[in-house]
Parts: C-alpha cells; sequence; structure tokens
C-alpha cells in the first residue's frame, strides 16, 4: 500500500499546532516577590501543583495536537493506493481463467513432489466448481504460444471440465502477452474478469505484456492474478555445451547457473551419440555460474550430445542438446582394382594418403579410415561399418554388385574410378542400375601429352562449394589424357567437366545411397589431378558429403521447444520422418520443405529410413523460463499502465474527522474528570504541607 496526499498545500496548517504548545507552556507570574513566612510555605504547595499540573496536562495536550493533526490530515485528502481492480466489487460478469502451462509451473518446491503446475491446476478446478450456475467463462493456457482451450465463453459446466482436461505441463516459454489476448478476445468487449494462474518467474514475461494490460483497462476488463510461488525458489540449468578440440580427442565445456541463494553440488551426466555417458561433478555458488570441462573419448560417433543435470527442483530443464562432431576415423572400404608390385605403384597410392594424410595411426586425425582390400575382399563391405566404398579400376564388376546393391539401399555411398582394367561392356552389363551413365568407349584428350584441362567448378554445387574460398584455381591445372565417354543416364548430375565440355564426374541417387563416377583415373595412370592441391581436400569432402561423417554430415540445426523448425528436405519429401527423444514426432509438409513443432529438449533426426540423416537438430528450452525468481508482479505493472483501472484507492478523509471527533471529545471528558478529581487530590497535600 502507498499513503498519498490530494492537496499537500493543505500541510501548511501543521503550524495550529504550535497553539496548543503555546496554551499550555504560557504562566502568569508576578513581577516582584516579597518574601514572607506564609508565602514561603504557599511557594512550596505552587511548587508541588506545578508537579501535578504538568503531569495531569500532558495527555490532554497529546490528545488535543492529535484532533488537531488529524484535521488537518483529513483537510489534505489523504487516500491509500495499492494495485488491484478499481473497480466497487469483485469479479462481475464472465470470467476467463488464463492457466500457466509454461516450464517454470513445473517447480517443485524442496524437490517434492507437489509443483507450482499441480496447484495453479487444482486451483482452477475448485474455482470453476464455484462458478454460480449461468456465468459463462472460459480457459486460456499460457505457455507459448498460448491457446484458447475454449473456442467461445460457455455456461455448460461440461465443457469447461472437457477444457480443464486438455490442460498440461508443458516446456514451452511464457506467452502472458498472447493469454491476456485470447482471454481479451473471448470477452468481446463485454466486460467481465481474467483470473490469471502464474508463478510470476522470470523478469521478460510480465514486462511484454504492458500493451494488453493497457487495452484490458479500455475495455474495462478486471484482472485478478493469483500467484504460485515457493518459499525460496532455486534451480540449477546448463546455459551453454560446446564441443572443441582436445588432446585426448575433444572437449565439452559446460556453463551451468544458480537461480538458487544456497551454493549446490550436483551430478553432471554427458551422453554422447555413441551411447557413451561421461559422470562428472559441478558446484555452483549462489546466483551465480560454473563452468566444467568433460574430456570426450578419442572415437565417438557424430550427432547431439546431451548434457542432463540431476537437480530435483526443476527436472524438464535438466537437458541440454548440443551438436558433437565425429571424434574419431570413419571407416572407408577401398576396393584396389590394380594393387601393384610396390605400394607407389598401387591404383589407390594416392586415394590411400588423400584419405588418411598421417598414415593409418593418425587416422582419427583426419575422420577417416581406409581399409584397403582386393575385390575379393569386398564380403567385408558391411553398411553399419561402412559408409563409403571406392572401386578404383576394378576389371569384373558383376561379382561385387551382390553386396553393392544392399549398401546403396542402405544409404551408402559409392564412388567408382576407371582405367586400363576397365570395359564399357562389363561395366553397362553389370552396374547399369546404378552407373550414373552409360559408358562408351576410351577417347584420347589434348594435342600434345599434356592432355585436356579441367574446368573450374561450380561452387554453388555443395561439393564444391567450399572452394569458394581457395583452392578453386587449382583444378585448371588437373589435364586428362584420356577418358571414358560417358552418356549421363536421367537423374544423374555432371559435377565436373573438361574444359572442351567431356564429363568427368557424375553423381546419381540410387536407393538411399548415391553413386559418383569418375571416369578417368584415381591415379597417374590418364591424369594428374591427383597431384594437385584439390586433390586431398576433394576426397575428404566426396567422403563427408556421402555420409562419411555419420551423423556430422548432415545439416545441424537448432531449435527450442516449442518454437516451429521448417527444413528443406528436396523431392524425397514423402518418406522423410522426425524422431525426437521419446520416438516419432508429427510434421507438417509444404511443398519441398517440412516442418515441426518440438514438444521437449533432446536430440531430433531428420532422415530418411536406413540412409544417414539429412539433419540433426539440437533442441533446448527457454534459458528465460529455468529462473524462477519472482519477477515483477503483474498487478503492479498494470497499475503502472493504467492507474485508473487497476488501481485501488481508499479515502482517509472521512475517517480523520471521524477521529478528530472522537478525541476531542475524549480530551473534554478527560479536561472534565480531571478538575473534578483535584480538588479531592489537592487538600490532604495543603493540610501535610
Amino acid at each position: 500500500m502507498t499513503p498519498a496526499l490530494l492537496a499537500p498545500a493543505a500541510l501548511g496548517l501543521l503550524v495550529l499546532l504550535v497553539g496548543p504548545l503555546l496554551a499550555h507552556l504560557a504562566r502568569r507570574r508576578p513581577q516582584d516577590d516579597v518574601p514572607y513566612g506564609a508565602m514561603l510555605l504557599l511557594q512550596r504547595l505552587q511548587q508541588l501543583q506545578r508537579r501535578r499540573q504538568r503531569l495531569q496536562d500532558l495527555p490532554l495536550l497529546i490528545l488535543r495536537l492529535i484532533a488537531l493533526l488529524a484535521v488537518i490530515l483529513a483537510v489534505s485528502g489523504p487516500e491509500l493506493r495499492w494495485p488491484g481492480d478499481a473497480r466497487d466489487s469483485g469479479p462481475r460478469g464472465p470470467v476467463v481463467f488464463l492457466i500457466d502451462d509454461s516450464l517454470s509451473m513445473d517447480l517443485r518446491p524442496d524437490g517434492g513432489e507437489d509443483s507450482l503446475a499441480a496447484r495453479a491446476r487444482a486451483e482452477l478446478g475448485r474455482r470453476l466448481a464455484a462458478l454460480p450456475e449461468g456465468t459463462r467463462a472460459g480457459i486460456v493456457s499460457i505457455g507459448a504460444p498460448a491457446v484458447a482451450l475454449t473456442p467461445e465463453l460457455t455456461a455448460d459446466p461440461g465443457a469447461l471440465q472437457a477444457a480443464f482436461a486438455q490442460v498440461r505441463q508443458g516446456q514451452g516459454a511464457t506467452d502472458l502477452a498472447g493469454a491476456l489476448q485470447l482471454g481479451r478476445r473471448l470477452l468481446d468487449g463485454a466486460g467481465g474478469t481474467l483470473v490469471v494462474l502464474t508463478d510470476e518467474a522470470g523478469p521478460v514475461a510480465v514486462e511484454a505484456a504492458r500493451a494488453e494490460l493497457d487495452l484490458l483497462a479500455r475495455q474495462e476488463v478486471g484482472l485478478e492474478p493469483v500467484v504460485f510461488s515457493a518459499e525460496a525458489p532455486a534451480n540449477l540449468h546448463i546455459t551453454e555445451a560446446e564441443y572443441g578440440e582436445g588432446l585426448e580427442g575433444g572437449s565439452v565445456r559446460l556453463v551451468v547457473v544458480n537461480h538458487g541463494a544456497t551454493a549446490a553440488e550436483v551430478p553432471l551426466v554427458v551422453e554422447l551419440p555413441g551411447g557413451v555417458e561421461i559422470t562428472t561433478f559441478v558446484e555452483v555458488a549462489a546466483r551465480s555460474s560454473a563452468e566444467e570441462r568433460v574430456t570426450v573419448p578419442r572415437s565417438n560417433e557424430g550427432g547431439v550430445g546431451i548434457a542432463r543435470l540431476r537437480d530435483p527442483a526443476l527436472p524438464a530443464d535438466d537437458v541440454f542438446a548440443f551438436h558433437l562432431p565425429r571424434v574419431g576415423a570413419s571407416r572407408v572400404l577401398v576396393v584396389d582394382g590394380d594393387p601393384g608390385h610396390t605400394a607407389a605403384a598401387s591404383e589407390v597410392y594416392f586415394l590411400e594418403r588423400a584419405l588418411a594424410p598421417w598414415g593409418p595411426a593418425g587416422g582419427a586425425r583426419a575422420g577417416v579410415r581406409p581399409e584397403i582390400t582386393t575385390p575379393v575382399g569386398i564380403s567385408t563391405l558391411d553398411p553399419a561399418v561402412h559408409r563409403v566404398a571406392f572401386l578404383a579400376n576394378v576389371s569384373d564388376p558383376a561379382p561385387l554388385l551382390a553386396e553393392l546393391a544392399p549398401f546403396l539401399q542402405a544409404g551408402g555411398g559409392l564412388v567408382i574410378s576407371l582405367g586400363d582394367n576397365v570395359t564399357a561392356d562389363a561395366y553397362n552389363a553389370a552396374l547399369g542400375g546404378i552407373l550414373p551413365g552409360r559408358l562408351g568407349r576410351v577417347v584420347p584428350l589434348g594435342g600434345d601429352d599434356r592432355g585436356a584441362p579441367t574446368a573450374l567448378p561450380d561452387t554453388s554445387l555443395p561439393l564444391f562449394k567450399p572452394f569458394s574460398r581457395g583452392g578453386r584455381a587449382s583444378f585448371g591445372a588437373a589435364r586428362w589424357r584420356r577418358l571414358f565417354e560417358v552418356e549421363p543416364v536421367e537423374g544423374a548430375t555432371v559435377l565436373l567437366r573438361t574444359e572442351a565440355g567431356v564429363p568427368l564426374l557424375l553423381e546419381r541417387t540410387v536407393g538411399r545411397g548415391r553413386v559418383l563416377l569418375l571416369t578417368g583415373t584415381i591415379d597417374l595412370g590418364w591424369g594428374d589431378l591427383c597431384l594437385q592441391s584439390a586433390f586431398m581436400p576433394l576426397i575428404q569432402r566426396l567422403v563427408g558429403q556421402l555420409g562419411g561423417q555419420a551423423g556430422g554430415a548432415g545439416e545441424r540445426l537448432v531449435g527450442a521447444v516449442g518454437a516451429p523448425l521448417r527444413i528443406p528436405v528436396g523431392g524425397a519429401i514423402d518418406e522423410v520422418s522426425v524422431t525426437g527423444p521419446d520416438g516419432p514426432v508429427p510434421t507438417q509438409r509444404a511443398g519441398d520443405s517440412l516442418s515441426f513443432t518440438p514438444a521437449k529438449a533432446g536430440a531430433y533426426a531428420v532422415e530418411l529410413p536406413g540412409a544417414p540423416p539429412l539433419a540433426w537438430v539440437a533442441v533446448n528450452t527457454d534459458p528465460v523460463e529455468s529462473d524462477v525468481q519472482r519477477g515483477p508482479s503483474l498487478l503492479a505493472v498494470a497499475a503502472e499502465v493504467a492507474p485508473e483501472a487497476f488501481v485501488v484507492r481508499l479515502d482517509l478523509s472521512r475517517p480523520l474527522l471521524w477521529a478528530a471527533l472522537g478525541l476531542l471529545l475524549l480530551q473534554g471528558a478527560l479536561a472534565w474528570w480531571r478538575d473534578r478529581a483535584a480538588p479531592a487530590a489537592e487538600e490532604p497535600d495543603v493540610r501535610a504541607a
């Protein structure tokens, strides 16, 4: 409550308080004193009487001063003000209940089972049951986005109970402004009251509703907040989780915030995409943050990692999802069709070094671990282990098709390079169903021994996009002496050509996988691409584009609980699905894009059956919701926005006047009683003197 004066100038009348003081202090004394015997006795009596009079007059003086002060204050127009519904009575007309189902309402005081949301639902149930018969009411949920659970006001108890049954605890943000708007629209200008059951947590939600509060006042809509809060609200949550390179493969840096008034130490678990869990403990000072680092093993799958606290106060925000690249080497099977007598003479000598520049022991640093085999070893090709396979100048591909077909159907990537061992008829007959083009004859290129130069690639293509920043020119230095003629099949794409326009690198989708065809050799047999600076990054890029990063190659996105996500997926939209922490997620499809709204924090994968994910999505809760401390009061902000509607005023003028009159009567009665009692009290004293 706040006291206020309507006429502060009237306080100038306080000078009148000096009058009673002067009246009580004034005394007439004789100017000349002549001492004699009887006079001395009278002086002693006078001193005694003065002491008695001073003690008896003090209460009268106080009463007279207070009475005069009450009159002066009454004239100045005092009143008490406090935030509230300024209407004469309580809720009138229809009622709309706004119930907060946002994340912060899941707070469990003292870590118990009874959440603030449970208390709010119980209160809403009691109020619905107590509604007078015939009262029209509605229900709106506040969690973002706000939803009108009743399409219109209704006096049907059954409809209200059905809407009440739809109230569920969510993990979204607080959309108080949207809920007030929906409630106001349900009332449709007919007046009424919005009853808001909320925790008023955080610094944002109430402040964001100022415009709606102003509209409520203009439409004469009442406001009744019912606030639920813990005596000592506290919560810990993770605000950051970031992967970085480390000495033993990598590390995850985590930041934990404590919103409580006391220090806390809780377990912290980091769950990697491959299923590995790493547990540590984090200690956070009161109303502060702390940083913790967790070392990631040398080899681990890429995707979305999960950091999880064990804090019973608000379990729903204990999960934090973050992107994690593949740590360690992807396994790539390389079938060498022309091993040669020495390692340097092998068909795949340059390919092997482009895949693993630091050798087999350093394959983890490059992200790829090649496994070199002969055509007989194609039986080791396993879609669960290998994401990419290379066929380098293999003479007879027919026996390989039985392994390659299911590999491609499962989403694997295949790169085929040609050479002297290859015949067009054999390849067209055996692999015609998967090749990006039909092979023709081998043709010589260029008018000299140097051969035909390679055209610069189109960097708008995903495969060559990284070369837009540098290295594109080195493709032009690569020359080809011979190439296979090829006629692209329907659906195939030519990714790279010679300057004369001869197709050099083609791509085709087969099943869930993709096939790339290099119409020349991967070594120095027909060209010198393998000697150019672009060769190694091109090979690494090929492996990544074909899924060799095993979860790291998909698009990486971030999202928030309750916020819709839209993802372009191309022509295969009918087969694309989304999987979240609790399984399949409902999706909506429009054109070549897919959208969904995550309802829970965690890892989401957008994927085709049997293929590497098209996208990884790390979804987290709104950190504002984790701040469970009481924020601005809804009524206090409403009082600032529209004081004429949301400030209750109590006029104190009349009570003060009545108080002044009562004090005057009291001091009169006290003076009368003192005058009657004084002679009886003074007579013994005179005789004694």
